[in-house]
């Protein structure tokens, strides 16, 4: 697909603070767009800079592959999703056709999604995304972040970003685009998280290209580790059964793992999906549980326990 064009007097780096989403009853969550333009007469790779620094080795996503995504990230000899958890963003010249070199990029946009899971429970201090292209075409940023406490069952929607059409060069040179996400007055971006989702949304071209996602948290314990002992097994589904349709004493605790503040079917389903494969294969031989039903369960689950142990 051919690329539309831009063309104005250009700047070097540019900063753009904003709210953008309600993120609770007192806080806002605000997003922090700079954008850097390589010099023109460049040749080779560049290594873009912004006020706030560059992409993280350390984040929670770094290294990891998506769990799941869909669509094509790879438009133009791109890298792929690879490129989104490699911790660089250095890209490279180009001439403005599609035989520029791509390697820095994963490309996305309408009907396309990564999901990671972040193998813990966190609460998350900052998002950010980091994206652009050879010159002025592909450059734009625009897409839903969501999160899910409960393993990837269900999904809320964070924030929606847009800075279509992006930014304008005169001639094709490098153009890299920062958005940071923060919250403004609350202790966390987003709390309790188990797995994030970016949905690319439309842009000017179709497509356009991203070179790294960062996320950064604390994480409160693994998923279903009820008993917050580091390990998830057979005893986190004991403390869920117990204190099964129960307020915990504190949100978190007495089997509350996706904190919510009542032990229910979503701490069930949440344990389920993150103990070893041979407990959940016997578990699955349960329904949708009610109080009666787990507590069968661990009466099962307990026989298997104890066979073992004396085998």
């Amino acid at each position: 697909m051919p690329q539309t064009k831009k063309y104005s007097l250009r700047l070097a780096v540019c900063t753009a603070i904003f709210a953008i989403a309600s993120n609770g009853a007192s806080g806002a969550i605000v997003a922090n767009n700079e954008f850097n333009l390589g010099p023109e007469g460049g040749t080779g790779l560049y290594t873009p800079t912004f006020p706030s620094g560059g992409s993280s080795i350390t984040d929670l996503l770094n290294g990891k592959l998506p769990s799941n995504s869909v669509g094509n990230f790879q438009q133009e000899g791109s890298t792929g999703v690879a490129a989104l958890t490699n911790g660089s963003v250095q890209t490279a010249y180009g001439n403005g056709g599609a035989e520029s070199p791509h390697a820095a990029y994963a490309t996305a946009g309408p009907g396309q999604s990564v999901t990671y899971a972040l193998g813990g429970v966190y609460n998350l201090s900052s998002i950010v995304i980091y994206g652009g292209w050879n010159d002025g075409g592909r450059d734009a940023q625009h897409y839903n972040i969501l999160t899910s406490t409960d393993a990837g069952l269900n999904y809320t929607l964070l924030t929606t970003y847009d800075n279509s059409p992006g930014q304008t060069t005169a001639t094709p040179v490098p153009v890299s685009q920062r958005t940071a996400f923060t919250e403004n007055a609350l202790p966390n971006l987003a709390v309790n998280v188990t797995n994030i989702k970016v949905e690319f949304l439309s842009v000017e071209n179709g497509y356009t290209g991203y070179t790294e996602i960062d996320v950064f948290g604390n994480q409160l314990f693994a998923p279903g580790d009820a008993n917050r002992n580091g390990v998830v097994d057979i005893n986190d589904f004991f403390v869920i059964s117990n204190n099964f349709s129960k307020v915990p004493s504190s949100p978190g605790l007495d089997g509350d793992i996706v904190v919510d503040n009542v032990v229910d079917v979503l701490d069930f389903r949440l344990w389920k999906t993150s103990v070893p494969a041979e407990v959940a294969a016997l578990a699955a031989n349960f329904g949708v549980p009610e109080p009666s039903s787990l507590a069968l369960a661990g009466a099962g689950l307990a026989l298997l326990s104890a066979r073992r142990r004396r085998g």
